[in-house]
């Protein structure tokens, strides 16, 4: 999958981009403003409505040249501004500005989804088409082992370091998209933007006198929300705005009132389409098969499906026994649920979700917590685990399916007590005896911190973190310790399409300096500087939307992928972002692993233990915390570490934990560059 490239981080490069394309355009105007759309737009309509984060929008790329020249005429200024190119999904300009002259400088996020009638901007040309030689650099960087996020300019300064800024100019002036042909499928953007064309609901941007933007309806709305609501990720922020849309009150429901889709427009129905993902569920099958081909949860077979019906059922049967022709598939009939009367057809479905919670999280003890494994069941029901018209049902009677009516604790603990569960065994790292000696001779003199104050996230509610520690004395003088500490965190986000990222850091310090870290309010001075990843930047720089009490967790530029303020302290530092874009097909891309790695054997030699390096200070403290990434388990990773091992990169055996994999071989390539 190709990753998406920075075409510029500059206004006036992004306007020669964005002035090329619309030569190539129609003169004619397709709509007058550009659209709002995202939560922004459904707090216009809706008061109620959760408080946006920023102003999502659809323009032209006439109007898009149009509100960056309106920001440089207004008081307000570009923080960052750049011109992402997603290959097969389209041009994105994302950013923020501020209003300088303001005591707040509060930042203004923008999100817009560049559209054209003529230019197709999901395929760019090849700037190297008629340089073969250049095209074969692109070749080999691509089967390159290495990790890097794809940036155009920054590959442009690297490679035209001494290049002259008219040199410059003419490789912006190279960028160049495909035309469309006469016969084309149109895209979910141009139809929106069509349909928005007589809309008279308008608001304007903020600092920016007399840029209007059209409104989008609460059926465009509504529509892009239901396109929204098949992944996971943030289902719970997404399923309470779609009944907010459909302008349902949960408090005022009637419980014997079916709830439905609503009646949309031919266009709206065709957008819908081409937005949301497709069915890739095959319920056809037997339901030991249906468990065997789940795998992304520990699915404990210890009892039959046909057994937790039973436990669960509102009547004398469950009621899906009903509604089968073949009683050994999982596949229910829609001609038969629908002669059902709406309770029975609520039973129903959170009888499915009430068995699905039992095996998939209480039974294999995942989790103790009743309400939220019925609520994660509820979430597979209406994302991954069923497709179609069921899954439609439980998305629209969602209100009435959420209640949880059934002790399911006390069922899962009866199975627990009857049946021997066999627990997943866990990967088994062995390290060599004298490995082991050394790490035993430490344990002593190593304590686990119970408790770190809270990262404050500004939306924590799409935010997880996890932080977790330990002290080592040196034993030889008790004044001196280090502390190692671990944060994970997960951050998902869906507006215009699902993305998430995950971070992880490994730290190492001097317990003194973790301390003037955390205390100090003051910027680094030059001389910390100094010692700074060359590769990382200033938190001043972008709009952090978490608060680390610590000072240690680095954050992540979205468009980048670089990381800030890393220093000797940073041993290890992880970055990993998806997103999910949703056009006339789903397409999954995950960018490339970010790896930051530092020597540990500075802060070994403090402790003064004997043949304690930086690489066993590092393996010892992976042993005693054992981290893992939060809801992706290790797969991205470990998915790099494979292929390092199966060409010989890095070796087999022995086995270590993946993120020492990671560090090892970075660190070695590190090391290795430093002697040329």
């Amino acid at each position: 999958m190709a990753n998406p490239q920075i075409l510029a981080d500059n206004y006036k490069k992004i306007l020669t981009i964005l002035n090329n394309i619309i030569r190539n355009d129609d003169n004619s105007p397709l709509i007058d403003y550009p659209v709002l759309i995202g939560s922004r737009a459904a707090k216009w309509h809706i008061f109620s409505f959760r408080e946006p984060n920023d102003w999502d929008l659809m323009a032209t790329p006439l109007q898009t040249t149009l509100f960056i020249n309106k920001v440089k005429e207004s008081n307000a200024t570009f923080k960052n501004i750049k011109l992402i190119y997603y290959p097969g999904g389209g041009l994105k300009l994302a950013g923020e500005y501020i209003d300088q002259y303001t005591a707040d400088k509060k930042l203004i996020s923008f999100d817009i989804e560049l559209v054209s009638e003529k230019v197709d901007l999901r395929n760019m040309k090849s700037i190297f088409e008629d340089n073969s030689e250049d095209n074969m650099k692109v070749d080999n960087m691509q089967d390159d082992d290495e990790l890097n996020f794809d940036v155009f300019e920054d590959n442009s300064k690297k490679s035209n370091a001494e290049d002259s800024e008219d040199n410059m100019k003419n490789e912006i002036n190279r960028i160049e998209f495909e035309r469309f042909n006469d016969v084309h499928p149109k895209m979910s953007a141009l139809m929106i933007l069509e349909f928005c064309h007589n809309i008279e609901d308008k608001t304007m941007l903020p600092l920016l006198a007399n840029f209007l933007c059209i409104v989008a309806p609460l059926k465009i709305l509504e529509a892009l929300k239901t396109s929204q609501i098949y992944w996971p990720a943030d289902f719970h922020k997404n399923i309470s705005d779609l009944h907010l849309l459909r302008d349902y009150n949960k408090d005022k429901v009637s419980i014997i009132q079916p709830l439905c889709s609503p009646q949309r427009d031919e266009l709206i129905e065709l957008i819908l389409e081409t937005r949301k993902p497709g069915a890739h569920i095959n319920l056809n099958i037997s339901n030991d098969d249906f468990l065997e081909n789940e795998d992304n949860l520990f699915v404990q077979k210890c009892i039959s499906r046909e057994d937790l019906y039973e436990l669960v059922k509102y009547g004398d049967h469950p009621i899906y026994q009903g509604l089968r022709d073949d009683k050994s598939k999982t596949l229910i009939k829609k001609s038969l649920f629908e002669k059902l009367d709406y309770q029975t057809k609520i039973k129903c479905a959170k009888e499915e979700a009430m068995v699905i919670a039992l095996e998939r999280y209480l039974i294999p003890m995942i989790s103790k917590d009743q309400e939220n494994s019925y609520k994660l069941a509820l979430v597979r029901i209406c994302t991954t685990l069923t497709k179609g018209w069921f899954r439609q049902f439980a998305i629209d009677n969602y209100p009435q399916l959420s209640n949880l009516d059934r002790d399911l604790l006390s069922i899962a603990h009866n199975i627990i007590e009857k049946i021997p569960i066999k627990q997943k065994k866990p990967d088994v790292i062995l390290h060599d005896l004298e490995t082991q000696a050394i790490f035993e001779s430490i344990r002593p003199y190593t304590k686990t911190i119970s408790s770190f104050d809270k990262i404050r996230d500004y939306d924590d509610f799409y935010t997880v973190i996890k932080r977790t520690g330990i002290n080592i004395t040196s034993p030889i003088n008790s004044d001196v310790s280090v502390t190692a500490i671990i944060t994970n965190m997960h951050r998902s986000c869906y507006e215009d399409y699902l993305s998430a990222s995950w971070t992880a850091s490994v730290v190492i310090l001097p317990t003194n300096d973790l301390k003037i870290s955390s205390e100090d309010e003051d910027e680094d001075s030059d001389e910390d500087k100094d010692d700074d990843d060359s590769d990382s930047f200033d938190m001043d720089d972008v709009n952090i939307s978490f608060k680390d009490p610590l000072k240690i967790h680095p954050y992540q530029e979205s468009c980048s992928g670089k990381f800030s303020n890393l220093d000797t302290k940073h041993i290890f530092v992880l970055g990993i972002r998806a997103y999910w874009r949703v056009g006339m097909s789903v397409e999954e891309i995950w960018e490339p692993i970010n790896i930051k790695v530092k020597s540990a054997d500075f802060v070994a030699s403090l402790l003064e233990i004997p043949d304690l390096t930086g690489d066993l200070l590092f393996k010892y403290v992976l042993d005693c915390l054992k981290p893992t990434l939060i809801d992706v388990e290790e797969t991205p990773l470990e998915n790099w570490v494979n292929k390092l091992k199966s060409n010989g990169t890095i070796p087999i055996e022995p086995n270590q934990h993946l993120w020492y994999y990671a560090w090892n071989y970075k660190l070695n390539r590190k090391n290795l560059n430093n002697l040329y």
